[in-house]
This record gives C-alpha cells, sequence and structure tokens, in this order.
C-alpha cells in the first residue's frame, strides 16, 4: 500500500487516509485510558489480566460503537474459556474456532507428521483449540476445580461481624497491588474479597482509606517483609496513619515456592466468595510456572507476570498463619508515648 508512515518508536503506522494501527503491550494496558478506539485486536487474550478488557479497553471502544477482536490458543476454563462461552449465546458476538483437523490450512501430511511427533495434550490445545487442557504448569487451576466440585466457591460465603478479618498485601506498581481479605472460621479459612490496585488507589493512603471504609475489624493486615524495609517503611507508616493500626510485616520465606505450597496444603479448608473473588480466583487459575535450565538441571519457576501478583498476595496469608501472626490485634491494648517517649501501656476501669 502506497504512501503509509511508518513510526517505528511508537510502533505505529499511518495510512493515506490518516487512520492509525498502533501496537501496545498488554502488561501496560493502563496507557490507553482516556483514549478513543474505532476498532482493538487483542492477541493471546488468555494471557493478559481481564481487567484490561473490562476496565480500560472495553470503555476506550464507546464514543465511536467500536468493535473488537479476541484471538489466541486456549489455555484452559479461564477467562478467555467464559467469554467464549457467553459468545456463543449473544447472537451480536461473532465466533471461530479454528481446529487444525477441520480447517483445512495445513496440508493433511503435514499435520499428521505433527500429530505423530506431539504430545497428545499440547497438539488437542495449540492445533484442536481445547478449552479441557489446563494451562501449562498451571499451579491453582486443579484446587480450584476441586473447591467449585465441592461447592467451596459461592456466594454464600459471608463475613460475621463478630469474628475478625484479616488483609494480606502485594505491593509495588499501583496496576500491581492486591489485597485478599479473609477470616477464619475454626479450621476454615473465609476468602471474602480480592482487591486490586491502580487509578484511584495507588497509594498506602487510598489503600487504608478504602479498607477503612469497610465495615470490617481488622484483626491485622499483613505486608510483605520488603514493604517495611525496602521502601523505607512507607507502606507500613502510611497504612498505620491512614487508620490501619496492626500492620505487620510477614518475614521472608526461602523461597516463592514455600508460601504457595502452604497454600495449596490449606487450599481443602479454604472457602471464596465468588463475587467479592472473581479477580482473585482469575488471578490464581492464571497462575503458572515455567521450566528454566542452566544446562545442568531443569527447574520450574513461578511465572511473574499479571497473575503473580493476586497469588503472592493470596500466600501471603498463609505465611502469616505459619508464622503464627494471625491473632485479633484489637483486643490487645494499645501502646502510648508517656512525656519521656517511652512506651507505656493504657488501660481503664470504670468502677460501679
Amino acid at each position: 500500500m502506497p504512501d503509509i508512515k511508518v513510526h517505528e518508536a511508537d510502533l505505529q503506522i499511518t495510512l493515506p487516509n490518516k487512520a492509525t494501527i498502533r501496537l501496545y503491550s498488554g502488561e501496560a494496558y493502563e496507557r490507553l485510558r482516556g483514549i478513543y478506539l474505532d476498532g482493538v485486536v487483542i492477541d493471546e487474550f488468555a494471557d493478559i489480566d481481564p481487567q484490561a478488557w473490562f476496565a480500560v479497553i472495553r470503555p476506550c471502544l464507546s464514543d465511536y460503537q467500536g468493535w473488537a477482536t479476541m484471538i489466541g490458543t486456549p489455555k484452559g476454563r479461564d477467562n478467555f474459556w467464559r467469554l467464549w462461552e457467553s459468545a456463543l449465546l449473544d447472537p451480536s458476538w461473532f465466533t471461530l474456532r479454528l481446529k487444525a483437523s477441520e480447517s483445512g490450512i495445513l496440508d493433511p501430511q503435514e499435520l499428521a507428521d505433527i500429530q505423530r511427533g506431539t504430545p497428545k495434550h499440547i497438539f488437542e490445545q495449540e492445533y484442536e483449540t481445547s478449552f479441557d487442557i489446563g494451562r501449562p504448569g498451571a499451579i491453582y487451576s486443579k484446587s480450584i476445580s476441586d473447591a467449585r466440585a465441592a461447592k467451596r466457591i459461592s456466594d454464600d460465603v459471608l463475613w460475621f461481624k463478630e469474628v475478625p478479618v484479616y488483609a494480606s498485601f502485594d505491593v509495588g506498581a499501583p496496576l500491581n497491588q492486591r489485597c485478599w481479605i479473609w477470616s477464619l472460621m475454626g479450621d476454615r479459612i473465609n476468602f471474602l474479597e480480592c482487591l486490586s490496585g491502580g487509578e484511584g488507589c495507588a497509594t498506602p493512603a487510598d489503600w487504608a482509606g478504602r479498607l477503612m471504609q469497610k465495615q470490617y475489624r481488622y484483626g491485622a493486615v499483613f505486608i510483605p517483609h520488603d514493604a517495611a524495609q525496602v521502601n523505607g517503611g512507607l507502606w507500613q507508616e502510611a497504612l498505620k496513619t491512614g487508620g490501619l493500626a496492626n500492620v505487620v510485616p510477614v518475614p521472608r520465606q526461602s523461597s516463592v515456592w514455600d508460601g504457595i505450597n502452604l497454600a495449596l496444603d490449606a487450599f481443602p479448608r479454604v472457602w471464596f466468595n465468588e463475587s467479592g473473588c472473581r479477580a482473585g480466583l482469575e488471578s490464581l487459575d492464571a497462575y503458572h510456572s515455567k521450566e528454566e535450565r542452566d544446562g545442568v538441571t531443569i527447574r520450574a519457576v513461578p511465572n511473574h507476570d499479571w497473575s503473580s501478583h493476586g497469588a503472592d498476595a493470596f500466600s501471603l496469608a498463609f505465611q502469616a498463619i505459619k508464622n503464627g501472626l494471625v491473632i485479633d490485634r484489637t483486643a490487645i491494648p494499645r501502646m502510648a508515648m508517656n512525656g519521656g517517649g517511652a512506651p507505656q501501656v493504657v488501660m481503664g476501669y470504670r468502677g460501679e
């Protein structure tokens, strides 16, 4: 096509009619806020944070009632699968599934040769577009499926105001901040909500205000060890200033797998409020490991992407339990400072 202008630095081309086509990162989807789109193609939809479509990209299409196309390889029954299932029932959506065995795109002899040399589950996923094959290296997917089968994921998982709740954070860039809210009921662990950071909730002060607006009685708020050390205590002090008095750093684990294995071991005792934890469950479902090789050994390493932030905040809850930190600190007398600067216990008694 003649008269095309290429802007390599912006990953953009301009067509003769002044229309532009531009590439954006699925991980940096917040950069799309405030623009409008006539249309968008989202590639490998299963690998992108579900919030990207609902919170940012879909609103960008509203001004001009634009179109959207989602394409990609299935990776289990995740957000991509749920969108596919809903699209099948909605006549306003177009759906197309290109199975290699039916499309005629590949030469039959070539396809037969591929099938002979490819493990069955990989062939079914990559060539036959099967949603029944889990994401390679999936960490929590099986546990979530078991929880659904046992009806431990439902809107009947409720909060009892007499019971203290706990919050566990993963901190970082605003878009990556996650917070799970949960409570203990005997041997049962009830996860009530999973909250996400971003626009309007980016700083520790924002988070303190957001949590204080809820009617929970916080037994403790758990933050990663580096939120209290590397960042100069910013998160711990700012959350306390905002009214969350019981902010507790959780000691560092020797490996990220320590927290994961604690969570996996406890998963049969875990219940989720489905509506409140939808974003968190999507993170856990997508969380997976990948193989790393150093020439001698092969090891599985949890993949660091959009899903890892919710998964890290989730495992922090179990690390806090293991370390004996889950106590109701609202029942502990507050420490105040006397005139000399030394702490003193402030207690009161009103006689008859």
